[in-house]
Formats: C-alpha cells, structure tokens, sequence
C-alpha cells in the first residue's frame, strides 16, 4: 500500500500544479477580457457572458457593438473569435441596436435581434455605466422597442 501511495502523490503533485496554472492563466484571460468595445453612430450590438470553459460562475457580462454588420450574429461570430484566441468561452444573452454619439456623451439602447432576442437592455445600459470611459454618459434603455 506505501509503494501505491507514493506513487500517487509523486504522479499527482505535478498535474495538480499544471492545472493550477492553466486555471490561472484562464482566470487571467477573464479577467483582462474587456467588457466594452462599440463604434460609434448606430450599431447592432450584442450582450454576453463570456467565462472559462466549465466554470459558468466565474464569468463576466460584456457587451459589443458593430455598425457595418447585416446581422448580430457577425458582432457575436466576432466575440467568439476574440474569446477563443484567449481560451474562453461564450453565451449570447440577446441583441438590439444603439445609438451612440461620442460628442453628446449619449447612448441609445432598443431594439431586438430577429435571431438572438432581446437583450436586457437595463443590464447593458449597466455594464456601460460601470465602465470608465462610459460612466458620464447619458444612457437611455428602452423596454419595448422596435425590430432590429
């Protein structure tokens, strides 16, 4: 029984200290993953969860906004292009259109994706107030709406 035993902790060490640092340098990627990223004038934009693969309770709520794209599924094939080259994962939460006018420090929020729904507005208009270079702004969500 000592010889399996020291076997198993000699063998199990070393893996449990390479996925420690897996762990952490995907906990990195999150972490430095940016939450906001529009253009400006009027954009499709999406809402999402982004995380580390099998770990849904640590994510983050990131939002991006595109203003020559048909449809919201080109904004969200972009994101998880962006996530994927970082190891992590996604989970659309929905779409709608804004407005954005850098000069006038105001934003817009309505609308809804035909194919990924309605985003919650409300939580968008949060995530952008809680980012520093969004936290002036005016930011108007509307609950109903009009198709995207």
């Amino acid at each position: 029984m000592d010889k399996v035993r020291k076997l198993v902790l000699t063998t199990w060490r070393p893996v449990l200290q390479v996925t420690r640092m897996c762990c952490d340098a995907k906990v990195k990627n999150l972490v430095a993953f940016p939450e906001v990223n529009i253009g400006e004038g009027k954009l499709k934009y999406i809402l999402a969860k982004v995380y580390v693969h099998g770990e849904m309770g640590q994510s983050k709520t990131v939002i991006r906004g595109v203003s020559r794209v048909k449809y919201h599924l080109d904004v969200y094939d972009q994101l998880q292009k962006e996530a994927n080259k970082l190891d992590l994962c996604t989970q659309c939460l929905g779409g709608g259109i804004m407005v954005h006018d850098n000069d006038k420090h105001y934003i817009k929020i309505y609308g809804r994706s035909q194919t990924l729904g309605r985003a919650d507005h409300h939580e968008a208009r949060e995530v952008l107030h809680e980012h520093d270079k969004y936290s002036s702004y005016k930011i108007d969500a509307e609950s109903g709406g009009q198709d995207a």
